[in-house]
């Protein structure tokens, strides 16, 4: 899986393409974290490009979200599609985390 980040304004965007799995599931948590160590308070995952979520990569969400909270930061979820949204609306988590359509609704645009 390969993680790209971009800043729009104050946001940290980030991009993860192919598959959110159990191999790829603990890199994507350690990067999300260092993001939100290093400052990033508000982090929109753009889901585009994710081919494929298991409940490691929902973990691995899950857990950055917490830490997020704890930081008192935004994390939102955006442009999931397929299979990925759905799994994200099963599982409940599109009531945990604020689920936009776009990566633009996410930032207010």
């Amino acid at each position: 899986m390969e993680i790209e980040e971009a800043r729009r304004g104050t946001s940290l965007v980030v991009t993860p393409t192919g598959r959110l799995d159990s191999g790829s599931a603990p890199d994507f948590e350690a990067r999300l974290g260092e993001d939100i160590d290093g400052g990033a308070h508000d982090v929109v995952i753009d889901l585009s490009r994710l081919d494929y979520i298991s409940s490691k990569g929902l973990s691995a969400l899950l857990s950055a979200g917490k830490r997020m909270k704890r930081a008192e930061g935004r994390m939102v979820l955006a442009a999931a599609s397929g299979a990925v949204r759905q799994v994200i609306v099963i599982s409940g988590f599109d009531r945990v985390f604020e689920l936009h359509d776009s990566v633009d609704a996410a930032l207010g645009g």
